[in-house]
C-alpha cells in the first residue's frame, strides 16, 4: 500500500519589501515633518497678525525678560560671545539668516544692541520669530 505525501509546503512572507517602505514612510515624515524649535520656559513671544511660513534659520537665540541673551535654557552669552560663534560657524559668509526669539517684556535697546552686534558680524537677515494672533483682537489684515 502506497501512502501520500502529507508533508505541505510552507510558504513564506517576503518581508523585505515591507520594512523597505516603512523605512521610507520614517524618511518623509522625518524630512516633511514641520520642524519645531525648543523655546524655554516662561517666554512670552511677541505677536504678529500676518501669519508666515517657518523657514528654519542657521542659529537661534533667545531673549528673555531679564534681557540677556541665550542659546540654550540655563547660560546667558554677551553680544561678544555671539559675534564670535557667528564668525566661527562662518554664518555671515554663507548669508544664512539668525532667529531671534524675543519675550515680548524684553526691552527694545537690548533688541537694537543685537541688531548692530550682528550687522558688525556680517549677517544680513534676523527672523524674529512671533505668535500669530488671531480672532478680532488682532485687527484688519
Amino acid at each position: 500500500m502506497q501512502l501520500k505525501d502529507t508533508r505541505r509546503e510552507i510558504k513564506t512572507i517576503d518581508l523585505l519589501p515591507l520594512i523597505n517602505v516603512v523605512f521610507l514612510l520614517i524618511l518623509f515624515v522625518l524630512i516633511a515633518g514641520r520642524p519645531s524649535t525648543n523655546h524655554p520656559s516662561g517666554l512670552e513671544v511677541a505677536r504678529s497678525t500676518v501669519e508666515t511660513t517657518h523657514q528654519g534659520a542657521a542659529l537661534s537665540v533667545w531673549l528673555k525678560q531679564d534681557d540677556a541673551f541665550y542659546l540654550s535654557e540655563s547660560k546667558a552669552v554677551t553680544l561678544g560671545e555671539l559675534s564670535q560663534l557667528v564668525e566661527e560657524k562662518g554664518l555671515a559668509a554663507q548669508g544664512l539668516p539668525l532667529e531671534l526669539i524675543a519675550d515680548r517684556r524684553a526691552h527694545a535697546k537690548e533688541l537694537l544692541a543685537f541688531r548692530r552686534a550682528m550687522a558688525r558680524a556680517g549677517v544680513g537677515e534676523i527672523r524674529l520669530k512671533t505668535e500669530l494672533m488671531t480672532g478680532p483682537a488682532a485687527g484688519p489684515r
